[in-house]
């Protein structure tokens, strides 16, 4: 498990498919030297296993799955990425709840600077607005934040100074792709509302939500 507050940032430093899997270097880790095989990192929102540990770089493995279905796909040599390695039992939990199973790739639909904090709007399948809610957590490029409003298929974060300046996000630009994942609690409620059957022709309804007791 992750809490969506960033350690560092380093680079992709190659990207390849060898077999079944895609082996991915990432280089300049501060902490590379700590990690060992088999630890899990959040590389930009995605939780990926070392496999080759270094003094100043760590390899990965991911399922062609993992890689065709996140920016890594559509990035290369040179990309910077957040990281922060699993939050160990004794951690201060100071982010939200983040798996780093990312959900799908949303991108940069509108930028605008207040003084030195940045408003980002991302784009939104219109099928997963009930997962993002205003107010609500959301972890883009594997970064911690808040919802501060949401239409039919965009919602809209604000970045203050640091996490700009401390991540990926102050470099991004209108067009660019971005990993997202959903609020874990979110997605929990959603899949067991339809376990319950509780939509009628693909929607909740105020009289079957008061047949199961909710008024």
């Amino acid at each position: 498990m992750f809490t969506g507050l960033v350690e560092c940032t380093a680079k992709i430093v190659s990207a390849r498919r060898s077999g079944d899997m895609v082996e991915m270097e990432i280089g300049d880790v501060p902490f590379a030297g700590e990690l060992k095989r088999g630890d899990s990192v959040s590389v930009s929102g995605a939780c990926l296993t070392v496999v080759v540990p270094g003094r100043n770089s760590f390899t990965v493995e991911m399922m062609p799955e993992t890689f065709d279905n996140t920016l890594f796909s559509k990035t290369g040599p040179g990309y910077r990425v957040n990281l922060e390695r699993a939050m160990a039992a004794t951690g201060r939990f100071e982010g939200h709840i983040v798996t780093g199973h990312v959900d799908l790739v949303s991108m940069v639909v509108a930028l605008k600077s207040h003084g030195k904090s940045r408003e980002l709007d991302f784009t939104l399948p219109v099928d997963a607005a009930g997962l993002v809610a205003r107010k609500g957590s959301v972890a883009v490029q594997g970064v911690s934040l808040t919802v501060i409003e949401r239409g039919d298929s965009f919602f809209r974060v604000g970045v203050i100074p640091e996490t700009l300046k401390f991540t990926t996000l102050g470099e991004l630009k209108i067009g660019d792709p971005v990993n997202l994942e959903y609020d874990i609690l979110s997605k929990y409620l959603k899949d067991l509302l339809e376990s319950r059957t509780l939509q009628v022709d693909g929607r909740l309804t105020m009289d079957r939500l008061a047949e199961m007791g909710w008024s």
